[in-house]
């Protein structure tokens, strides 16, 4: 799979739902496998401890509804803050799947037709790596949700961003520069858990956040949270 197809089908879409079962929040994630078993991965302030977020799989045509994996709390890490003073939690969350677990890019237009169906592609730990200057990064995410209470439904746009550059490491947190202005906080919302992917089709790190003054996105230290994880966990 080219790059550009790696960064577009990769990020599996996350929504948080209230009590009547309306979507309220999305987001992004990846999946993984890992020791024998699959995991689903996503930033921290994406899962905040709720367990009311949902993995969307696909459309079903039959009943008409969107096929949807229910989870529970997701599970995180934390870390001394950098005086060693207090414990933090490390922008990283990751629940447990099914190890058949799949999850599928579906893009139907207004019609309800389906343009393309495509199966998500699941990583693996050789796929995650360390960030390098001289490769091209980028991720996707489906953004501007719009509601049709009426109809009982919802519409969101993919974006996908390509072209960014690697610029540095702070706390643990991998800075990327943008390769245009940045657009504004807006066009981003959702990608947050999506999985930063270069051109070498290696993962470093998940979408936490950017900043429209640096021209910058940020996220977490994904090789070190996987390490993390390889130490704690059988």
């Amino acid at each position: 799979m080219n790059w550009i197809n790696l960064i577009k089908y990769s990020s599996v879409q996350l929504r948080k739902l209230d009590d009547q079962g309306v979507p309220c929040g999305f987001g992004s994630g990846c999946l993984l496998d890992f020791k024998g078993g699959r995991l689903l991965l996503t930033v921290f302030h994406v899962a905040q401890k709720s367990s009311k977020w949902s993995a969307q799989i696909k459309f079903d045509d039959e009943t008409q509804k969107i096929e949807v994996l229910f989870l529970n709390e997701f599970s995180y890490l934390a870390g001394f803050s950098e005086d060693e003073k207090m414990i933090k939690d490390v922008e990283f969350s990751f629940h447990p799947v099914h190890p058949d677990f799949k999850s599928f890019y579906h893009n139907r237009n207004w019609k309800g037709e389906t343009l393309e169906l495509k199966e998500r592609p699941v990583f693996t730990v050789s796929d995650i790596g360390e960030p390098n200057k001289n490769t091209l990064y980028g991720f996707s995410g489906d953004i501007k949700p719009t509601l049709f209470p009426d109809l009982n439904a919802f519409e969101t746009t993919q974006h996908i961003y390509h072209g960014l550059r690697f610029d540095r490491v702070e706390n643990d947190v991998l800075y990327f520069k943008l390769p245009e202005n940045h657009p504004g906080h807006e066009m981003f919302q959702g990608c947050s858990g999506a999985p930063i992917i270069g051109e070498d089709g290696k993962v470093v790190s998940l979408v936490s956040g950017g900043c429209d003054n640096t021209n910058e996105i940020f996220g977490c230290n994904l090789a070190k949270c996987i390490r993390t994880l390889d130490y704690f966990l059988e």
